[in-house]
């Protein structure tokens, strides 16, 4: 039982190969290709009694641009060429097996908005203020906590300083899904605070850090209350899958990290 994926160096399935299997005891099976990064130009997948997804990603951390396959069980889809945009790109990878009557919830048009609102209001009267809209994206496996899945809220901004240019800043909130028993819940557990370089960079980080790192008690409150939609279900398992939600009735598709993650749940 489980979901398998090959990359090969040239297009039709030609020279060198890099094959993956979750076996049976992964729902997520990753891969950094740091030693044969920027040369895959083919893949395919096959579902050996499971169903699931498999990704190749443009960078190492399993973001940027990626090249996406479904299969169901049985079943087996492939790029025979990637394509000349996506050719001898991929560094990373991932399969994620699906299970049959999992549910899965795109997270970022509500989260985005969610969190717009509650930024709006704790940066009024502040010198900070949102540039665009939050990103929300999956966040696979990081260096600082390299076991974990999160949704990551990346939200540009400004800092006005009296008699001064702005600074451009950025703050990101890594929120992780869990189970307590067989209830839904997610909390923001890492947060970080950037300030661009220049002569106020060290102050200006001083002064908005605080209150940024500080919010992720009321982000975690303001997860919570949306996953009350669930508070009446039992689950077994939570997972996350990158990107929009994968549309089963085609063989694959191409995406960028940051266009959206997916929660799923497993009723128990």
């Amino acid at each position: 039982m489980s979901v398998v994926s090959t990359l090969w160096v040239d297009r039709d399935f030609g020279g060198l190969s890099k094959t993956s299997d979750s076996g049976p005891n992964f729902r997520i099976l990753w891969n950094r290709w740091a030693a044969t990064n920027d040369v895959f130009s083919s893949m395919r997948a096959w579902g050996r009694g499971d169903r699931g997804h498999a990704f190749a990603f443009e960078h190492i951390n399993f973001d940027g641009r990626f090249a996406a396959l479904n299969v169901g069980n049985g079943q087996s889809s492939w790029w025979s060429y990637f394509g000349t945009a996506f050719n001898d790109v991929v560094s990373s990878s991932l399969i994620v097996v699906r299970a049959p009557n999992d549910i899965v919830v795109p997270l970022g048009q509500q989260v985005s908005s969610t969190f717009a609102s509650m930024f709006d209001a704790q940066a009024a009267g502040t010198p900070l203020a949102r540039v665009g809209n939050p990103q929300v994206y999956g966040n696979f496996f990081p260096g600082y906590d390299a076991s974990r899945l999160f949704m990551t809220i990346s939200q540009n901004l400004t800092v006005a300083i009296s008699g001064w240019p702005d600074y451009d800043a950025n703050v990101k909130y890594d929120v992780e899904f869990f189970l307590t028993g067989t209830k839904l819940h997610g909390r923001a557990k890492w947060s970080h605070v950037w300030v661009e370089s220049g002569i106020f960079s060290q102050k200006v980080h001083d002064r908005i850090a605080p209150r940024l790192h500080g919010a992720k008690g009321s982000l975690t409150s303001a997860v919570e209350n949306q996953l009350r939609l669930f508070a009446s279900r039992n689950f077994r398992e939570v997972y996350l899958i990158p990107g929009p939600r994968p549309d089963m009735s085609q063989f694959g598709y191409f995406a960028k990290h940051d266009d959206d993650v997916c929660l799923a749940v497993i009723p128990a």
